[in-house]
């Protein structure tokens, strides 16, 4: 817990007059989005003044939770302090590396492998299941009256995302945690059905589509092109997170692929079932995440390069 309380320190040390801004990964998800959100309530309820960056697009992550009144597009002030979650290195920012180079003060609260410590102020604990939990014992840290419902409803809803629903990344403090949450009365299985368990017919008419796409070239890999009728309205995170989640389900599949196209860029998710080396792939293209789950983003490069240097890659290891 020392860990955590030096990180606590730093935080509520910040001058109630100086602003703070909060920023996950690029093409956001649950678990980005909540701790951000939970981290900048616990410290509002302090009187800092404090500010979520979240592009307008993906505001549907939190249509859920209905409470958007800390959530703003761009940086405002000149002076500021600036706080990246679920981020390993600050290019994973996307637009939101700007802001990160010109602020004041920078802290950085991660659970990803190969953290880039180029924050003032690093917490990087990649054993951790989600930074969510790492905001829960930040929090805690200061008292367990700042968990309020409305902040372990967040945490609850990144951590059960980032675990794919409790079955990956978990130890024993994480069922405590997740229990704890659970304790305070939140709507639990609202949140599951809302940010994890539903389905929309959009989503499973690619579902559908895809499992007979998926192909073999030494490992399984699958293309979604965002021009197809099929695919152009379903968002990342429910290609990324839900789709592709179902897809390495399927027996036989350790090491999947899934490259949605769009124009020149390619964004890729990277998982494994039985291996650990998805981070390692996504390395390959200067991407990064966990050992069986990962991603990376190129721009003129086609699908046959990216999966001719996998196969070479894992051929070599």
């Amino acid at each position: 817990m020392k860990k955590y309380k030096e990180i606590n320190e730093v935080l509520v040390n910040i001058p109630n007059s100086m602003p703070i801004y909060f920023a996950g990964h690029l093409k956001p998800d649950q678990d980005s989005v909540c701790s951000c959100i939970a981290l900048a309530e616990f410290l509002k309820a302090l009187g800092k003044q404090v500010f979520v960056l979240l592009e307008k697009k993906d505001n549907d992550l939190i249509a859920w939770y209905n409470n958007y009144s800390l959530i703003v597009e761009d940086v405002k002030h000149k002076d500021y302090v600036f706080v990246a979650l679920d981020v390993n290195e600050k290019n994973r920012l996307g637009v939101y590396e700007k802001g990160f180079d010109k602020a004041n003060k920078t802290i950085n609260i991660d659970h990803h492998q190969n953290n880039k410590y180029e924050s003032n102020y690093t917490l990087s604990l990649p054993g951790k299941s989600s930074t969510c939990e790492m905001v829960f014992n930040i929090i805690k840290t200061s008292g367990k009256q700042y968990l309020t419902k409305d902040i372990c409803s967040l945490l609850y809803s990144g951590m059960m995302n980032d675990t794919n629903c409790f079955t990956r990344r978990l130890s024993n403090k994480s069922f405590a945690i997740a229990q704890t949450l659970i304790n305070t009365g939140i709507n639990y299985t609202e949140i599951i059905k809302k940010t994890y368990s539903q389905r929309s017919m959009y989503e499973f008419k690619a579902l559908a589509k895809l499992v007979n796409e998926i192909k073999f070239d030494y490992f399984h890999y699958v293309v979604v092109d965002k021009d197809d009728e099929t695919f152009k309205d379903l968002t990342h995170n429910a290609l990324v997170k839900r789709i592709a989640e179902d897809l390495r389900k399927i027996e036989g599949i350790d090491v999947f692929l899934m490259l949605i196209k769009q124009g020149n860029t390619i964004v890729a998710k990277t998982m494994t079932n039985l291996s650990e080396r998805a981070n390692l792939i996504a390395e390959l293209f200067g991407g990064g995440g966990h050992k069986k789950e990962a991603g990376f983003t190129v721009e003129n490069v086609s699908v046959e390069e990216i999966i001719n240097k996998v196969k070479e890659y894992l051929k070599n290891n």
